[in-house]
């Protein structure tokens, strides 16, 4: 993932900017804003020559650019220049701690989490909250959005987009829900307009996302955690109720062409298992979940 810059061009890829053996002079480099600041955001150019480097321009127009993202609030540039192990020294570049969030949302069947993340991965406020998350997808998504918004009002930060993490796959391009069991829900709710809807009830309008919570864990790993780097990721998760999936491939999200790939938790493990609120026997989500096993531990609630 390439990182925008509100009012900038999208500048495509790191490696697009390479281009050749030679280095380039793009004046002053508007156009790969995006790309140095996804490289100082995921720690790959903490340095101006490390910048310059890795978008293989010049000095002076990695310093036009560093300049550009520091003027937008965006980065912290040191006034002067540090020597390091060997070579010459180099202005460090570090993401502005008073910069834009985003509102992250972590919805399960008892419960929610919210939180606004900074540039650099900061966590700059959360909050989390029990409740029945079952039943009409608005009433239930409201307390979320809500407390979303009273984070940033608290924090008087500038939010640039939000996203909703929910037990469930969501079909793409339309934001759907596709059967939500662990939620009630009905099939085909388009979460993604209701969050965007909420949200804008409570004087936020930004982009929204929704998106499936074990995609989402495997996307935070392979850009900031145990897979960074990795070209293949497996993730596969049994976190509050049922199983779920997630692969990456070469490097990016594999999620088929509707978004409803790698539903591990309906894989069928015994024909003659446990019903599925899916309609199959023997399903992973039923055969594995922890309901079961309190069940046959003999603890009944």
């Amino acid at each position: 993932m390439e990182l925008t810059v509100p009012g900038q061009p999208h500048a495509g890829p790191a490696r697009a900017a390479r281009g050749g053996p030679g280095r380039h002079d793009r004046g002053s480099g508007s156009g790969l804003l995006g790309t140095a600041l996804t490289l100082i955001h995921t720690g790959q150019a903490p340095t101006r020559s490390a910048l310059t480097a890795a978008l293989n321009v010049t000095r002076a127009t990695a310093g036009a650019i560093a300049a550009e993202l520091r003027d937008l609030g965006l980065i912290e540039v040191d006034a002067a220049p540090r020597g390091g192990a060997q070579g010459r020294p180099s202005h460090r570049l570090r993401i502005d701690p008073g910069g834009p969030v985003a509102l992250a949302a972590h919805v399960y069947p008892d419960g929610y989490a919210v939180a606004l993340i900074g540039l650099g991965v900061q966590i700059v406020a959360r909050a989390a909250s029990p409740a029945d998350m079952r039943g009409d997808p608005a009433l239930a998504l409201a307390p979320a959005a809500a407390a979303g918004a009273e984070l940033l009002r608290r924090s008087g930060r500038l939010c640039v987009g939000a996203a909703f993490a929910l037990p469930t796959a969501i079909a793409e391009p339309e934001g759907a829900a596709v059967s939500p069991l662990y939620l009630g829900w009905p099939t085909g709710t388009k979460v993604r307009d209701t969050i965007a809807g909420l949200l804008a009830d409570q004087g936020l309008t930004v982009p929204c996302q929704a998106i499936n919570d074990v995609n989402a864990v495997a996307l935070a790993e392979h850009r900031h955690g145990a897979g960074t780097g990795a070209a293949y990721l497996l993730v596969v998760s049994a976190e509050h109720r049922g199983v779920g999936a997630a692969l990456v491939l070469r490097g990016a999200l594999y999620t088929g062409s509707t978004g409803l790939s790698m539903e591990a938790g309906h894989v069928s493990v015994d024909p003659a298992g446990l019903p599925c609120p899916c309609g199959n026997r023997g399903c992973l989500n039923v055969e594995t979940d922890a309901e079961r096993f309190m069940t046959l531990a003999g603890f009944h609630g």
